[in-house]
């Protein structure tokens, strides 16, 4: 168990913590997407945007040990000190991904519906 450990200390701080919080939010999309697929197909594809932008969006932090965060908590400090430089400049970079995922996601729901996939009768046999 000490090896495991020893092994931890070799490996940089901020490397970790942005290892942590890239699976994490991995995990986070890939449940909220199970979530996502039973509801209605413009709802969860926006929904599964919205939770995207908020936990993805980068923004950096402030202070002696700046370094990349997630807009989403510079949001929230905003509005918990009422900065609304904070506030605005960290809604505006959310809002920003959060557009250019929706028309990514118009784009690629157009092309799928153009490009016509035939689906195949499951229930007739093969003779």
């Amino acid at each position: 168990m000490d090896n495991l450990f020893s092994i931890l200390d070799t490996i940089p701080e901020d490397t970790i913590a942005v290892s942590v919080y890239l699976l994490g939010s991995i995990i986070i999309l890939w449940c909220w997407y199970a979530i996502a697929k039973r509801l209605p197909k413009p709802f969860g594809g926006i929904s599964w945007m919205v939770v995207f932008a908020l936990m993805l969006t980068p923004t950096v932090s402030e202070g002696t040990n700046a370094s990349i965060a997630p807009a989403f908590f510079g949001l929230m400090f905003g509005i918990l000190t009422k900065e609304n430089p904070l506030i605005w400049f960290n809604l505006s970079a959310i809002l920003c991904v959060l557009g250019l995922g929706l028309i990514v996601g118009y784009c690629w729901s157009k092309y799928s519906d153009k490009r016509g996939i035939p689906v195949v009768n499951k229930k007739s046999s093969p003779l």
